[in-house]
């Protein structure tokens, strides 16, 4: 009977500690837009993903997912750890974002996800352990909460976490607002970031040869090609997503402009992006790492004189055929002669040493409005480069090695 007895209150000795300790190791975490995509209020929460979840939380910590808008914090949902694993041990089932580590639920220990909105007096009550101790709230904007003020994982005190386990039946659920839904259709920044120079060079030639797409004509902004031919920029990267993402992509699925992704992407293949009407600017200069071959440089009235092969060219075709190029190959090496800079250099930067020749058609020779193809293109390096220019100036026979 003693027996029993002992082992009865050590048993209730763990669990009233073990409950302590997890209300102890909570943690609020959060998620912006792409975080709930997806998901439809009513949903269990599947888990979470992110990059650094490893050394700060722990099987059995209870995690609160939280959002702001407009000033408002909001909770999400909750779950309890059941385990942690980095991307190549798996991810959660149904969890369909890409993270470097993801956040398993015990079973049965996940809420629904919704909108609750917490009240200004939970909000400013809220604690938490070491660094900033409060929620940060918005000096401009009295009784607005800062909008990154919940983004670094933050640890909660006891009272803390019951309180926001007690907010998730008590605090009012808002209404999905258009922004949400909006946001919830718009694809992560990683998927955005799967179209290379090669993939856009692509959708340009569709484009041009007349391809069907679901995006309407530029209002604000002109995409300008190596040709000098104007497109809009959204549908150009639209085409090039749908090719990298193998499925079909709407105006809906990524935002346009100057600061977004898109435009970012865009400008980083070499293409030019302008207000409407505005011409580009004369003085722009190209990368030198886009193969802008000077012949000879010598120095006139204290000036550079440079000339160039031919007319000057345009760095879009040449990156294209580059990030062609690794995709087939795995690396940037001369075809002529098979050298691999980065082997020689010992350094990734080695990779400058790579240029794009015009083996098909030399640009001194191109028709106006040539519309050049990867396969018309080789990758060279400088030496050889130079080689196989002074042998096509002086008329001479070019062999391979």
């Amino acid at each position: 009977m003693r027996s029993s007895l002992s082992q009865k209150l050590t048993r209730d000795g763990y669990d009233r500690e073990r409950k302590e300790r997890q209300m102890a190791n909570a943690f609020t975490i959060y998620w912006g837009a792409t975080g709930w995509h997806g998901y439809v209020p009513g949903d269990p929460l599947l888990g979470a993903g992110s990059s650094d979840f490893i050394g700060k939380i722990s099987p059995g910590d209870r995690v609160y997912v939280t959002n702001i808008a407009g000033g408002v914090l909001r909770l999400l949902g909750a779950f309890t750890v059941d385990r942690i694993t980095t991307a190549s041990e798996g991810r959660p089932p149904g969890v369909t974002w890409e993270a470097k580590e993801y956040l398993w639920p015990e079973a049965s220990s996940a809420t629904s996800f919704a909108f609750r909105a917490l009240s200004l007096e939970l909000v400013t009550s809220l604690r938490f352990e070491g660094g900033a101790d409060q929620v940060a709230m918005d000096r401009h904007a009295p009784g607005k909460v800062e909008r990154n003020a919940m983004r670094a994982i933050r640890r909660l005190t006891p009272a803390s976490a019951q309180a926001l386990e007690e907010a998730l039946t008590t605090a009012a659920v808002v209404p999905d607002t258009p922004a949400d839904k909006r946001s919830r259709e718009r694809l992560p920044a990683e998927l955005l970031r799967q179209v290379t120079p090669d993939l856009i060079f692509a959708s340009i030639a569709a484009l041009l040869n007349g391809a069907l797409h679901e995006f309407g004509e530029s209002t604000d902004y002109d995409l300008i090609t190596d040709e000098g031919l104007r497109l809009p920029p959204k549908a150009v990267f639209g085409l090039a997503l749908a090719r990298a993402l193998h499925r079909q992509i709407l105006p809906k699925h990524f935002s346009a402009g100057e600061g977004s992704a898109c435009f970012r992407l865009l400008r980083e293949a070499g293409y030019h992006i302008v207000p409407k009407g505005e011409m580009v600017p004369a003085d722009i200069e190209n990368d030198p790492d886009t193969n802008e071959i000077s012949l000879d440089t010598y120095p006139e009235g204290g000036k550079l004189l440079r000339q160039h092969i031919g007319r000057e060219r345009k760095p879009a075709a040449a990156l294209a055929k580059k990030a062609d190029f690794i995709k087939k190959h795995g690396r940037l090496f001369c075809e002529r002669c098979q050298a691999d800079p980065v082997e020689i250099f010992g350094s990734e930067h080695g990779e400058a040493c790579i240029e794009v020749h015009h083996a098909r058609v030399q640009v001194s020779h191109m028709p106006e409005n040539h519309q050049t193809r990867l396969e018309d293109l080789q990758c060279l390096c400088a030496n050889c480069h130079r080689f196989v220019h002074r042998l096509l100036r002086r008329g001479l026979p070019i062999t391979a090695n």
